[in-house]
């Protein structure tokens, strides 16, 4: 069974928080202040377009947390609201904490344009993990095992902002994808694996395969 202690958690960690309304789930982001062990957590109120979240006190708020090679859950309710000049939350000592381990980590069916090594367009990303993607484009894009340099973008929910990925990546699998038709294009299939990602890439990462599983779900 997991425990709090179990997460290790430091002020200043960034943190994925969700809210359900109705049946769309909103996602924001937010930063841990403090906790006392069994008692309550502290987090800063999150800011869309200049003004902070609609929230109620009692409402269940789910947090999210990237610390080391695991990914925890915790779900809470908030207790306090207290606006300007702060804007903070005072959260109740979470009821449930999971954990999923992000090595082999469920990975999400998504459609995005890819620059490897400086070359826009290279491919499209088609599905996705915090640890890794396949990419699809109409040539190798290099060796087996060797490194490459990728960027892409996707939108932020709820806002729509764009997140900007930018890391280095070893190619770990080439192949080349049947044929949809007799004179398609040459379709060649890419297993690349993440080097290692600052904490908020991976956290917009993790809110990317969560959103296209809740879409595809």
């Amino acid at each position: 069974m997991t425990t709090f202690k179990d997460i290790n958690l430091q002020v200043g960690s960034r943190l994925q928080m969700s809210l359900q309304n109705g049946p769309k789930q909103l996602i924001y982001y937010t930063e841990l202040i403090g906790y006392v062990d069994g008692e309550y957590m502290i987090i800063k109120t999150p800011i869309e377009n200049g003004l902070s979240i609609q929230i109620q006190v009692e409402e269940p708020v789910t947090l999210r947390i990237l610390a080391g090679v695991d990914v925890f859950t915790l779900t809470c309710r908030v207790r306090s609201i207290f606006r300007a000049p702060h804007y903070y939350l005072h959260l109740g000592f979470p009821m449930d904490i999971k954990s999923v381990a992000l090595r082999g980590a469920i990975r999400a069916k998504v459609n995005l344009p890819v620059q490897v090594n400086g070359v826009a367009g290279a491919g499209i990303i088609t599905d996705i993990s915090v640890t890794g993607a396949a990419i699809i484009a109409g040539k190798a894009l290099g060796e087996l095992n060797q490194e490459a340099l990728i960027s892409f973008e996707f939108p932020i929910k709820p806002t729509n902002q764009s997140a900007h990925i930018d890391t280095s990546a070893t190619i770990r699998s080439i192949h080349e994808l049947p044929g949809k038709k007799q004179d398609a294009l040459p379709r060649i299939s890419h297993g690349i694996s993440f080097h290692e990602l600052d904490l908020t890439s991976q956290v917009m990462l993790l809110n990317l395969v969560y959103e296209s599983m809740n879409r595809s779900g």
